[in-house]
């Protein structure tokens, strides 16, 4: 080989391998893609699903079983206060009258943790994996009763979920406002004998000030967020896999099997309309 060739073998060698060894050239995080909205604040695009909750003067005595209606009745003012966020609100249990303003849910995927009533069953058993009002009549002392679609289908307590649709809301009109807190009681008569309801320290308290924009409520009505003391809690501790030894803060989805008679507890004080959309997930990426 010649002198000259041999030369350039070499130096196109150790170009190389200075490349090789040069560090590698940062690489820039890409910045998500704000969600496109309307201009009343919703994502653009179809919803899967529009509910109204409405707010009424007085009961309804009317029956709204199974009329097919988006829209439940509330009344305009109420006193069922979570009292104790993210803690045990045994004020608020299931029964004797005393649900008024409470909005039931249905697990219209497969029937299970949910609110236990005949007519969820029959309801999900004819319209898997939908959205419906089955009770169209909170106002009054048995609770409405709205199907949702199980969000976090097939996973246990603290494995984490990405729900599968999302949920925004805006409250329509000038005034009034109104706190929705997710709530749950302890699965079958309790894990100490007592059926304790537990309502989330996410709740949302949303105001009606004329043209306001709707915001995202996703984690406030498909999540509720507790703390449980294994101490004092130790059966409901074991079944969300916590530490028996003290408190911890968790999120549980909607649905979770260590809770059943999920409920939206929708404390109104004078907001006579306020408008749920709900998108899969899917759609708004």
């Amino acid at each position: 080989m010649h002198s000259k060739s041999l030369l350039s073998l070499v130096a196109s060698l150790a170009v190389v391998a200075a490349c090789s060894d040069a560090p590698s050239a940062p690489v820039t995080a890409r910045t998500p893609t704000p969600l496109s909205t309307l201009g009343n604040g919703f994502p653009q695009g179809g919803h899967d699903y529009h509910l109204n909750i409405i707010g009424v003067p007085q009961d309804k005595t009317a029956e709204m079983d199974n009329n097919n209606g988006r829209r439940i009745f509330v009344r305009l003012w109420s006193d069922n206060e979570v009292t104790n966020p993210g803690g045990k609100n045994n004020q608020l249990a299931k029964g004797g009258g005393d649900d008024q303003n409470h909005i039931y849910l249905c697990n219209s995927t497969n029937g299970e943790n949910d609110v236990n009533d005949p007519r969820c069953e029959n309801y999900w058993q004819t319209n898997n994996g939908q959205f419906g009002v089955i009770d169209a009549n909170a106002s009054n002392g048995d609770g409405g009763i709205l199907a949702l679609p199980d969000p976090c289908v097939g996973t246990d307590p603290l494995d984490g979920c990405t729900p599968t649709y999302r949920v925004w809301a805006r409250a329509r009109g000038n005034t009034g406002s109104a706190t929705i807190t997710t709530c749950a009681d302890e699965t079958g008569t309790g894990f100490d004998g007592v059926d304790d309801v537990w309502c989330g320290s996410n709740g949302i308290t949303l105001y009606a000030k004329g043209g306001i924009k709707a915001v995202e409520v996703t984690n406030n009505l498909l999540s509720m967020t507790i703390t449980v003391n294994g101490l004092t809690d130790p059966g409901l501790a074991a079944c969300l896999g916590t530490s028996l030894t003290g408190a911890q803060t968790l999120s549980v989805g909607l649905f979770d099997r260590c809770f059943e008679n999920y409920f939206w507890n929708y404390d109104n004080n004078g907001l006579k309309n306020l408008e749920l959309r709900f998108y899969h997930a899917a759609s708004l990426n």
